[in-house]
């Protein structure tokens, strides 16, 4: 039996699962963080093997037992960076075939069954990326502007909106209080000196959540904030539906990532009736397994027949309960 070695690596660790072409995942294991482009390809590829090591070693087989590799990678963004992760990755497993895809694109397929489709992928940052049915991809990375770039950007945005609402550009807003709470500033004029200062920058992001929920109490600043925000993050998703001509299509637009996990619904909902607006059978959904799952499931997608489809995913989801590699036990389309 051919077995395929899934492999997710970002900024913070490596994972790997190790999948026979039943969808049956046999093992799994972790490594270090690995960006080639800031940690050095040779780390990078040391945190590979680790992780692949440790699931190899608990499905009992080598890298020789793998036909496929199968890796979304942070750092993949520009096409020639593919074929350079790819050699990478062959040195150092000594697997013939791979497969690179930037780590969007298994987040994607971490939550839907169809090969086409989008994905919104949102923590601190935010990438966005479309999948069409040929298997084509556009992902945006650096093309997404500096004001939608995930929580540090959203917290941003209200750092300026209490400043704007300082000096009167802008009414009152609850938003003034939180902030000068979380930064234990007096004063709107001693945070713009921190910010000024560079102090502020790093921690931003960890405004994003209370952001959200003064939006949701009504309050007109934060509300119009998150407005234009969600609008903004959703014209990606629907620039790229248009680019591939899918707009008509039923689309699962997969959400990833923590600002879009959170229990506020009003920035998601601002970006599904958006994105609904423009593609009407569009469904925002959570992605359901971890993202290293969706690495190995796209490599499965090319081994099974259409009659095997229902079976093998019945397999997929078992394995991934046992293995603890479901990422939103109730997840919810819309």
């Amino acid at each position: 039996m051919d077995y395929i070695l899934g492999i997710d690596q970002g900024g913070t660790k490596t994972a790997a699962v190790v999948m026979n072409t039943l969808g049956e995942i046999l093992g799994s294991g972790f490594g270090g963080a690995g960006n080639y482009a800031y940690t050095g390809m040779s780390q990078a590829m040391a945190s590979v093997r680790e992780a692949a090591e440790c699931a190899l070693d608990q499905a009992g087989l080598s890298f020789a037992d793998v036909a496929i590799l199968s890796a979304g990678l942070s750092g993949a963004d520009w096409p020639e960076e593919y074929d350079l992760l790819r050699q990478a990755l062959h040195d150092a497993t000594g697997i013939d075939d791979i497969r690179v895809y930037n780590d969007s694109i298994i987040a994607m397929r971490g939550g839907t069954d169809k090969p086409y489709g989008a994905v919104i992928c949102m923590g601190t940052g935010l990438n966005v990326a479309i999948r069409n049915q040929d298997g084509e991809t556009f992902i945006y990375g650096y093309y997404i502007d500096g004001d939608h770039q995930g929580a540090g950007a959203l917290g941003h945005l209200a750092l300026r909106a209490v400043i704007a609402a300082d000096t009167g550009i802008l009414a009152p807003t609850a938003l003034t209080s939180m902030v000068l709470r979380e930064y234990q500033a007096e004063t709107v004029e001693e945070l713009v000196r921190l910010y000024a200062a560079g102090r502020l920058t790093g921690r931003l992001k960890l405004l994003a959540p209370q952001v959200l929920e003064i939006a949701a109490g009504g309050d007109p600043v934060a509300d119009h904030l998150v407005r234009q925000f969600g609008v903004g993050v959703a014209q990606y998703v629907t620039a790229g539906l248009r680019r591939y001509g899918m707009l008509d299509l039923d689309v699962d637009v997969v959400c990833s990532g923590s600002v879009l996990k959170t229990k506020n619904r009003a920035l998601r909902e601002v970006i599904r009736t958006t994105i609904q607006a423009e593609c009407r059978q569009a469904r925002m959904v959570d992605a359901i397994y971890e993202p290293v799952v969706g690495a190995a499931v796209l490599a499965l997608d090319d081994r099974i027949k259409p009659e095997q489809r229902e079976s093998v995913r019945k397999q997929v989801h078992a394995s991934c309960q046992q293995m603890n590699l479901i990422r939103i036990p109730d997840a919810r389309s819309e």
